[in-house]
């Protein structure tokens, strides 16, 4: 159950970039660390140049972005998580364009007890599974 959060600089994305990236950022989830579609949550948003800023500056020619995505801990190999940091930046870069150096994926790892979805913790859906 993956929550990703995509925040760029720049001006909002057309509907149709915004759902293909989506679609992309879903399946890439998918296959990279084998995380459930039905449940993959993807959230774009767009901050004005002005509000975006790297050392200090502010973004004029490039765009920046910030990817959060967070997976419980403990469910996926460093590898895994490597291949997946690379991965997210090509496909950001390929749907966004150039890309400042300083935009970030960002794998935040939570503990089963302290997220979850439809009301219920991730370690309490594994004690459902485990009892039936």
């Amino acid at each position: 159950m993956p929550v990703i959060k995509i925040q760029h600089s720049g001006e909002p994305l057309a509907n149709d970039t915004c759902s293909a990236l989506q679609q992309q950022v879903t399946g890439l989830i998918h296959r990279v660390l084998g995380k459930a579609v039905p449940v993959t949550a993807v959230l774009i948003s767009s901050q004005p140049n002005r509000q975006w800023s790297v050392g200090g500056d502010a973004i004029t020619h490039h765009q920046s972005v910030l990817m959060e995505i967070y997976i419980t801990s403990g469910t996926n190999s460093e590898d895994e998580k490597r291949l997946m940091i690379s991965e997210a930046h090509s496909l950001l870069e390929a749907r966004l364009g150039p890309l400042v150096e300083a935009s970030y994926v960002v794998i935040q790892e939570l503990a089963p007890t302290d997220w979850g979805y439809a009301g219920v913790t991730q370690e309490e859906r594994r004690r459902r599974k485990a009892q039936t």
